[in-house]
């Protein structure tokens, strides 16, 4: 269908289709959506099963990626993902968002490993994997630009109907099948119309022991932990951004002289009364963090430069979880907060993969990347359960406090008794760590 690419024009084609996988549409009214019928505890739930499905589904779906070529894996995904968007308008009710939740984690897992093996290969084919970092985290700026645009429209939709930003998203993720079309396959994949050779493929019992070898043993082992508990906190409390906003903001909201609905800002949002001014202001807030946030995906590849890839990894998260425990007390600290919450994923992760990339074979690489997803999303189910009840009990802030406390501690241990990104020979070879400097 299409022809033949020039590097560059590779390069574009990526960003293209990064652009395409955002959410923004939804982001900001996600959790209200839910809260029209749902409880904290039942979003918890629902955060808790996707992220259990996760883990079962990363393995099986990463060797998909690895059996029937990245780009049909991805393919895969965007079918999923649209799916479950458009069931959101069709249906209602905590079931049916639990089947939906469902296909969600199915289309996650899908990409998971998938994304970062094809660009990963792709580089390392045509271009530089030391590039990695740098394309990936503009890839991440890309996809939170379109993000930032679509977050307003989608709080301008959701005040004239709350099922309107759904049908967008639908309508736009759709896109993302047809810039999937305009990459090329990895060559392993294209040298067999579609498959690996045989000597590039794992059956399951080499999946189950090249995943033991390279992530159950330095110099990953400190790293996937760390990293992994990080991402679960941050992922657990976005969810509790839209509330905690409503919150913290509200009433400084309300002196301004806005109006607030009767019965206050978290009650009128929690019943679906809370009118097109809020969904806008959300809309609006989300927006402005989104673009913040580009910032770190696009200057991730400068910072490792800068920093190298250990102080990267270790002190970001930890600045993060600081910034998380603050509105606790000081509420207006809430808005530099949801920037960092924002930023601090996109920054870290092309470092944390570009570093894990190094350390493994490109046979199975899908695989290996969607067990580190895995080894997340484990730790994610029982901290978004957790949440959920502490959100009930107190308030969305001091749930989100809590997260940040709890990542002090736990990944202050994890400094403590492992090393955390050490300085390796890479499995690639392609560039050396830059962990120490």
């Amino acid at each position: 269908m299409f022809g033949p690419v020039s590097d560059r024009g590779l390069v574009r084609r990526y960003y293209l289709y990064r652009a395409t996988i955002s959410v923004g549409f939804i982001t900001p009214i996600f959790t209200l959506f839910l809260l029209r019928t749902l409880t904290f505890t039942q979003v918890g739930v629902l955060s808790a099963v996707c992220s259990a499905l996760s883990v079962v589904g990363e393995i099986p779906t990463g060797y998909v990626g690895d059996r029937l070529g990245r780009r049909a894996s991805l393919l895969l995904s965007v079918l999923f993902t649209v799916t479950s968007l458009a069931g959101f308008v069709l249906a209602s009710g905590f079931l049916w968002y639990g089947f939906l939740y469902a296909l969600w984690a199915l289309a996650l897992t899908l990409r998971s490993g998938s994304l970062d093996a094809w660009l990963y290969d792709t580089l390392s084919e045509r271009l530089d994997s030391g590039q990695f970092s740098h394309i990936r985290g503009r890839g991440d700026a890309m996809q939170n630009w379109t993000a930032a645009v679509s977050m307003v429209v989608g709080g301008l939709l959701y005040g004239l109907d709350p099922v309107y930003p759904f049908v967008a998203a639908v309508g736009f993720n759709s896109l993302g099948s047809i810039a999937l079309l305009s990459l090329p396959k990895n060559r392993q994949y294209a040298d067999r119309g579609g498959d690996a050779d045989s000597g590039d493929r794992l059956d399951p019992l080499e999946t189950v022991a090249v995943i033991r070898t390279h992530l159950a043993r330095p110099p990953l082992r400190a790293l996937i932990l760390y990293i992994g508990l990080f991402y679960a906190v941050l992922s657990v409390s976005h969810t509790y951004i839209q509330p905690m906003a409503v919150e913290t903001l509200g009433p400084y909201v309300a002196a301004l002289g806005v109006q607030v609905p009767a019965g206050g800002p978290i009650a009128a949002a929690r019943a679906g009364e809370a009118g097109a001014a809020l969904a806008l202001g959300l809309g609006v807030l989300y927006a402005a963090l989104t673009a913040v946030s580009s910032a770190g995906g696009y200057y991730a590849g400068a910072i490792e430069a800068r920093l190298g890839v250990r102080k990267a990894v270790i002190v970001v998260p930890a600045l993060t979880a600081v910034a998380l425990v603050v509105p606790l007390w000081i509420a207006l600290v809430a808005l530099p907060t949801f920037a960092t919450i924002r930023t601090a994923k996109p920054l870290v992760q092309p470092i944390a993969n570009g570093y894990i990339n190094d350390h493994v074979e490109a046979v199975g690489r899908a695989t290996l990347l969607s067990a580190v997803s895995m080894s997340y999303m484990a730790l994610r189910t029982p901290l978004a359960l957790a949440a959920g009840v502490a959100a009930d009990a107190t308030t969305a802030t001091t749930a989100v406090a809590a997260l940040g406390g709890l990542f002090l501690v736990a990944g202050g241990a994890v400094w403590l008794f492992g090393t955390i990104a050490p300085e390796a020979v890479t499995a690639s070879g392609d560039r050396a760590s830059k962990s120490a400097s």
